[in-house]
C-alpha cells in the first residue's frame, strides 16, 4: 500500500505548536511501523525554510526521494479575499500532484490550516476517488462559535469551509478518545470512521540532571529568582490564561512571595500586552509573573524538570499535549477536570474546575504546601506517561489505513492528470491575467509534474564545454565524462549538464555528440529539468558559475535532488600566497556553496582530511549531515580522450631528451609548483660538471613573470633546459617514454596525477615529502623536503648516486587504477544505499 502523507501540519506557524510536534512525530512512527508500506510525504513549495529542516527530520528513516515537494501560485491564504482565485486554482495543483503520485491512501496531518499564511488543503476538489484521512485535533471552534468564530466572519466562513471538506474525508485519527467523541457527535458520523490513535511526547522529553551552572544560565536568561510554576502553550481564550493569572493572585501571599508564575512559549504580542494587564489588575509585582516570549526544545525540556508544579489551566484541548510533555520529565502536574485532559492526567487528584478561580488557586496552594503530595504527583505522572506511546499510535494509524484501503473504491483517474488540471482550474483563472503569470502557472504546474523513465545523474562540465583549457582538470573532466557515457551507472541516465553566469543550467547535447563523434544538425540545447531522486553531479571547476546558481542547487535539494561536488583541492585557501588575490575569497565562496550541498568527493584523501578541517572550523549550522567522502583518479590515458599532435621539431627535442639523463617535470608553471626552486637546483648540478637535462612541460600560469622571463632567456634552453609549453597528451607520452626520471617538486596538490604517469611508464620519481603524495606514492618514491635550490639538488645528486648503484626506488610497482575503476569509485560515493 502506497500511504502518501501531507505533512504542511509541520511547516506552517503550527510548527510552533503541538500540532507540529505531533505531526511530525507520528510520521516519523509510522515510517518505523510501515512494514512492507511505502510512504510519501509531500510538502508545500510555498514555505522554502521548512523544507531542509523535515528533510533532515526523517533522513535516516525515509530515502530523500520519497519526500516529494509541490508549488502554487503565492499568495493564497484566505484571509485575504484577493487570494480566492489563486486559493481554488492551488487547491487544484495540490490534489492533482498527489495523485500523479497514484496513492491508496493520503493522510492530511492537519486540515485547518492556510488563513494566515500560504497552506493549501482540500479534500475532493479535483480527485474524488483515493480515500483521504485527516487527524483530528479538536472542533473548538465549532463547539464554541461564539468565542472563536462569530467576532470574525472571514475567519468562521474559512472554518466551516473547512468542516465541509473534513465531512467528506474518510477517515479520522483522533488524538484523544475525548476528541473523538467530539468528531461523532458535533459532526454527526459513523463511530467506525473515527479512530482515537491517541498520542505521545518526543524522545527529547525525559528527566534530566541540570548541572548548577546551566540552571544558572536559563534563570538568569529568563529572570527566574525563586522556584516557578509553568504553564507553556498558546494564549487564547480557550487556554484559560487571565484566570490562571488571577487565581494565583489569590493563594496566600507567603507562597507568592516564595514562587514565580512563568508562561512560556511563542505568544502574539496583543496577548501578552492583555496577560500583563491582568496580572497588574489581580495585584501582582513585576517580577511574580514571567513571560518567556519562544523557546526551544532545550528550554522547555529544562524548563519541566526545573519547575516546581506545571499547571494546565485550559478549558478545552484536543489531548493537552503539553501537560504530558511535562510528566514525562517528571513534573507534579494538574490540570482541568475538562474535555480530554482527564485522560491525559489520569489522577482526579489534581485536577481542578477551570472555571473557577477559587478551585484554581484552591489546588495551586494545596500541591505547594504539600511536599508529599508533590512527589506523588511527580511519581505518577511518569507511570501515567507511559501508557502513551507513538509506536503504539502508528500501529493503530496503519491498521486504520490498512481497512480504509481494503475498502476503497476501485476507481481511478484515467484523463492525464495534466490535460484534466489544466481543464479544471481553467474557470478560476482571471480572463485579464498577465501573460507572465500564466507563463508562471505553467511552469509551476510543469515543475509539480516533471518526471522521467529513470533517474538522471546530471554532469555538470561546464568549464568544459566552454573552454577546454586542456588542464589537470579538464583531463580529469573528459576522462570520467567519457566513462560515465559508455558505462552508465545501472537505472541512471547520464545528462551532461553546463551553465554560464548569465543563463542556468542546460543540457550539453551539442557538446556530448560532439564528444562521441555524432552528427548534431538541429540540436538545441534544452533548459535543465529535475525531479525528486535525480542526482547532480558537480564534476567540473567553474566557480563563478557555481556561485551565479546557488539558489538552483538550493532549489534543486528542496525538491529531493542529491547534490554534490567534486572537490580538486583548496590550495587556494591552505596557500594564498601562491594565488592572485582574489583567488582565495572566490574559491572560499565556492566552498561556501559546496558546503551547502548534500557532499562532496575529493580527488584523495588528503583533500578530505582538509576539507572536514575547513568545514568543522567554518560551517557552523547544516540540517543534513554533510558528507566528505574521497576517490582517486585514474591514469589510462587511452581512455582520457588524449589530444593528439606532434609538432615538426619534436625528433629534435626528444633526441636530447634521451642523450642525458632527463628529470622531467609536467604541470602549470604557478609559484607553488617548485619550478624556480628545481631551476636553481640544476643550475647548481650544472655548475658542479653534472650532465642532466631538466625538462618543463606546462603553460605559464600566474604569479611567474619573472621566472618566464629567465626561462625564456636561460643559456641553456634549448641545451640541458626543455621547455615544452601547451603540447598534446600524444606527445607528452612520447617525452615520458625518452625521459629518466620525474621531478614533482610541488609544494601542494590535490592528487598528483603525474605520479601515477610516470609509474605507468616504469620512471623513476623524486618527490617533494608532503601528505598528499605520501598517500599516492608510497614507498615508491624518492622524498626530498626543504625549499633551498641545494635541498634538491642534494637530493638529486643523492638520486644519481642511487641510481648508478642499481638501488633507487623504482615506481613500477606503485598502484593505479584506469578511469573506468575511478569512476567507479566516484559512483560508490555518489549513488545513496537504498534505505
Amino acid at each position: 500500500m502506497r500511504i502518501v502523507i501531507d505533512l504542511q501540519g509541520a511547516q506552517t506557524e503550527s510548527r510552533f505548536r503541538g500540532i507540529g510536534r505531533y505531526s511530525l512525530s507520528l510520521v516519523k512512527a509510522i515510517i518505523r511501523n510501515r512494514g512492507e508500506h511505502e510512504i510519501i510525504i509531500v510538502l508545500s513549495g510555498l514555505f522554502p525554510d521548512t523544507i531542509e529542516p523535515i528533510r533532515a527530520e526523517f533522513d535516516t528513516l525515509l530515502p530523500q526521494a520519497n519526500i516529494r515537494v509541490w508549488s502554487a501560485p503565492a499568495l493564497v491564504c484566505e484571509e485575504a479575499p484577493a487570494n480566492t482565485w489563486r486559493r481554488e486554482v492551488a487547491e487544484h495543483i495540490r490534489e492533482a500532484f498527489i495523485a500523479s503520485l497514484q496513492p491508496d491512501v493520503v493522510h492530511i496531518t492537519s486540515l485547518f490550516e492556510g488563513y494566515v499564511d500560504d497552506a493549501v488543503t482540500s479534500i475532493g476538489v479535483f480527485d474524488q476517488t483515493v480515500p483521504v484521512s485527516v487527524s483530528l485535533f479538536d472542533l473548538i471552534p465549532l463547539i464554541n462559535p461564539e468565542n472563536y468564530l462569530k467576532p470574525n466572519p472571514a475567519y468562521e466562513q474559512y472554518y466551516l469551509r473547512k468542516i465541509d471538506h473534513l465531512r467528506r474525508s474518510s477517515l479520522m485519527l483522533a488524538i484523544s478518545e475525548s476528541s473523538r467523541q467530539e468528531g461523532i457527535e458535533t459532526l454527526e458520523l459513523h463511530p467506525a470512521s473515527i479512530v482515537n490513535v491517541s498520542t505521545a511526547v518526543d524522545s527529547c522529553f525525559h528527566q534530566l540532571k541540570i548541572s548548577q551552572s546551566q540552571e544558572h544560565i536559563l534563570r538568569g536568561e529568563f529572570g527566574l529568582t525563586r522556584p516557578f510554576l509553568l504553564y507553556t502553550g498558546g494564549a487564547d481564550e480557550r487556554k484559560n490564561l487571565p484566570r490562571l493569572i488571577r487565581a494565583y493572585a489569590q493563594i496566600p501571599v507567603k507562597l507568592r512571595d516564595a514562587h514565580q508564575l512563568v508562561l512560556a512559549g511563542k505568544m502574539p504580542v496583543g496577548n501578552i500586552t492583555q496577560l500583563q494587564k491582568s496580572a497588574k489588575s489581580a495585584g501582582l509585582r513585576t517580577d511574580e509573573l514571567v513571560i518567556t516570549g519562544y523557546i526551544t526544545d532545550d528550554e522547555l525540556v529544562k524548563l519541566y524538570n526545573l519547575c516546581k508544579l506545571y499547571v494546565f489551566p485550559s478549558w478545552h484541548e484536543g489531548f493537552g499535549l503539553p501537560a504530558l510533555e511535562a510528566m514525562s520529565c517528571g513534573a507534579a502536574v494538574i490540570g482541568s477536570n475538562t474535555s480530554s485532559l482527564p485522560e491525559v492526567i489520569g489522577n482526579k487528584d489534581a485536577l481542578f474546575d477551570p472555571m473557577s478561580e477559587e478551585s484554581i488557586s484552591g489546588k495551586i496552594a494545596s500541591v505547594l504546601n504539600n511536599e508529599v503530595l508533590q512527589q506523588a504527583l511527580r511519581v505518577h505522572g511518569l507511570k501515567q506517561a507511559e501508557k502513551f506511546s507513538w509506536d503504539k499510535s502508528a500501529k493503530v494509524a496503519i491498521s486504520a489505513f490498512e481497512e480504509l484501503y481494503i475498502k476503497r473504491s476501485d476507481q481511478h483517474v484515467t484523463s492525464p492528470i495534466t490535460c484534466d488540471l489544466v481543464n479544471k482550474i481553467g474557470g478560476f483563472v482571471p480572463f485579464d491575467l498577465p501573460e507572465l503569470s500564466l507563463i508562471k502557472l505553467a511552469d509551476i504546474i510543469g515543475r509539480n509534474h516533471s518526471s522521467s523513465d529513470s533517474k538522471r545523474l546530471f554532469i555538470d562540465i561546464s568549464e568544459l564545454v566552454q573552454r577546454d583549457a586542456r588542464t589537470g582538470i579538464q583531463r580529469v573532466v573528459r576522462s570520467i565524462l567519457n566513462e560515465l557515457l559508455e558505462n552508465p551507472p545501472n537505472g541512471l541516465q547520464v545528462k551532461p549538464v553546463y551553465a554560464s553566469i548569465d543563463q542556468g543550467y542546460r543540457y550539453a547535447s551539442c557538446f556530448t555528440l560532439e564528444f562521441l563523434n555524432r552528427p548534431v544538425d538541429g540540436i538545441v540545447d534544452e533548459p535543465m529539468e529535475f525531479c525528486a531522486g535525480d542526482i547532480f553531479l558537480g564534476l567540473d571547476l567553474q566557480s563563478h558559475v557555481v556561485l551565479d546558481n546557488r539558489a538552483f542547487f538550493q532549489q534543486m535539494r528542496r525538491y529531493g535532488v542529491q547534490v554534490q561536488f567534486v572537490v580538486y583541492d583548496l590550495l587556494c585557501i591552505l596557500m594564498p600566497q601562491y594565488f592572485p588575490k582574489e583567488a582565495e575569497e572566490t574559491h572560499r565562496k565556492w566552498l561556501e556553496v559546496v558546503t551547502e550541498s548534500d557532499g562532496a568527493i575529493c580527488i584523495s584523501k588528503s583533500v578530505a582530511d582538509e576539507l572536514d578541517g575547513w568545514v568543522k572550523k567554518h560551517v557552523s549550522k547544516r540540517f543534513r549531515p554533510f558528507n566528505i567522502s574521497w576517490f582517486h583518479l585514474g591514469a589510462d590515458v587511452d581512455n582520457s580522450i588524449p589530444s593528439r599532435g606532434i609538432p615538426d621539431d619534436a625528433d629534435t627535442v626528444l633526441n636530447i631528451v634521451r642523450g642525458a639523463s632527463s628529470f622531467l617535470m609536467v604541470g602549470t608553471i604557478e609559484p607553488r609548483k617548485g619550478h624556480a626552486q628545481t631551476l636553481a637546483a640544476f643550475e647548481q648540478i650544472w655548475a658542479n660538471g653534472v650532465d642532466a637535462n631538466l625538462v618543463i612541460v606546462g603553460k605559464q600560469g600566474w604569479m611567474v613573470e619573472k621566472l618566464i622571463e629567465k626561462l625564456r632567456n636561460h643559456s641553456e634552453l634549448g641545451k640541458r633546459l626543455i621547455w615544452l609549453e601547451g603540447i598534446s597528451d600524444e606527445y607528452l607520452e612520447k617525452v615520458y617514454a625518452a625521459s629518466t626520471c620525474l621531478i614533482v617538486a610541488s609544494e601542494g596538490e590535490g592528487f598528483g596525477l603525474p605520479l601515477i604517469e610516470a609509474a605507468q611508464h616504469l620512471k623513476p620519481i623524486i618527490v617533494r615529502d608532503i601528505p598528499v603524495f605520501r598517500e599516492v606514492a608510497g614507498e615508491h618514491a624518492l622524498y626530498f623536503s626543504g625549499k633551498k635550490a641545494e635541498d634538491l639538488s642534494s637530493a638529486i645528486a643523492h638520486w644519481l648516486s642511487l641510481n648508478s648503484d642499481g638501488n633507487v626506488p623504482l615506481s613500477d610497482d606503485l598502484p593505479w587504477l584506469t578511469w573506468g575503476q575511478s569512476t567507479q569509485q566516484l559512483i560508490n560515493h555518489i549513488i545513496p544505499e537504498p534505505q
